[in-house]
């Protein structure tokens, strides 16, 4: 095993690789530029179609949905349609722009959200917005400074305490995104009526999937405080250069058993919105967070880590083990 230390990194300000810039500005627009397109055809459906109101009323008004019309047209729909050609073009407003329209629709997802709770109705809208709010929200990070300052290192401490508090993240992270989001999400799936699947031995095998599902991030986690001397956590990384346990294999052990335990869990409920639920954060990684820590990654481990990006795939693991360049010198 090699590992690179630099001890007196303490915070990562990357500069992300021009091709990673374009990429994410890229799917940025395209995400703002659909969702701008949603928003005027969907107010263009309630209009032209005035029985597909029935649908998303709060209330027994249709002017209470129907009052929105204005604000969302005007300022979510353009809006949207604005920031996703300002962040094709790498304008200077681009991140303006998309903190502006995530504002907007996660101002108005929370006031669905309240209305839907108050009166148990609008609980389609909720379903459709929420999605948004994330979107909106993680493309706004990707075309602006602050994912390039997410990067810390972790302060020095022994494997004992370093373990303590990857284990301490993880226990509040998966109890967050593994059982309070999904809990959520089933429970709005019965406020709007959508059908959850059943399956003989569902239980059962749902249990043994999941519990393979957290190996590779279990064993990454460890392997990350003892060798790397960090957290799995960007805001406190390691120190060093990990190509150990299933890093030797896989290039992102612990999102890719995330994944994977978010599926297992859609399993387990047979919910539908689980399902999307975890499939959705698979692209937010692949697309805005992952291409930023590579950026870390890169500029804190040079050639050693380009190297390892090259022999070791992001999500499908490798048959054989990777060896540093030092180890297959050693290895002849």
């Amino acid at each position: 095993m090699r590992h690179v230390g630099f001890k007196n990194l303490q915070l990562s300000t990357i500069n992300p690789s021009p091709a990673n810039i374009v990429k994410i500005q890229r799917s940025a627009s395209i995400y703002y530029l659909i969702q701008g397109t949603a928003v005027l055809g969907w107010w263009l459906m309630l209009f032209a179609a005035p029985e597909s109101r029935e649908y998303f009323k709060m209330g027994t008004d249709d002017a209470v949905l129907m009052s929105f019309w204005l604000p969302d047209i005007v300022f979510l729909g353009f809006g949207s349609l604005a920031a996703g050609v300002l962040a094709w073009t790498g304008h200077q407003y681009k991140a303006i722009a998309a903190w502006f329209v995530t504002g907007l629709v996660t101002y108005a997802t929370m006031y669905t959200f309240a209305y839907a709770l108050m009166t148990d109705t609008g609980w389609l809208g909720v379903v459709m917005m929420a999605p948004a709010t994330l979107w909106s929200g993680v493309f706004a990070i990707g075309v602006s400074s602050i994912g390039d300052r997410m990067f810390r290192k972790s302060a020095e401490g022994s494997t004992g305490w370093i373990l303590f508090k990857t284990f301490s993240q993880i226990v509040i992270v998966w109890s967050m995104i593994l059982v309070v989001i999904p809990y959520i999400l089933v429970w709005v799936e019965g406020r709007i009526g959508i059908s959850q699947f059943e399956f003989p031995l569902q239980v059962p095998l749902s249990i043994v999937l999941f519990a393979f599902a957290s190996i590779p991030g279990v064993w990454a986690a460890i392997v990350m405080s003892k060798y790397g001397k960090g957290t799995p956590l960007p805001l406190d990384h390691g120190t060093e250069f990990v190509v150990e346990g299933p890093y030797a294999y896989v290039r992102n052990p612990m999102a890719l058993s995330g994944i994977g335990q978010g599926l297992t869990i859609a399993l387990l409920w047979g919910s539908p919105l689980v399902f999307i639920y975890a499939l959705m954060g698979s692209l937010i990684w692949q697309l805005i967070f992952r291409p930023l820590e590579e950026d870390d990654l890169e500029k804190r481990f040079g050639e050693d880590f380009v190297r390892y990006r090259e022999e070791v795939r992001c999500w499908v693991p490798r048959f054989g083990k990777y060896l540093t360049a030092e180890d297959a010198k050693n290895a002849e």
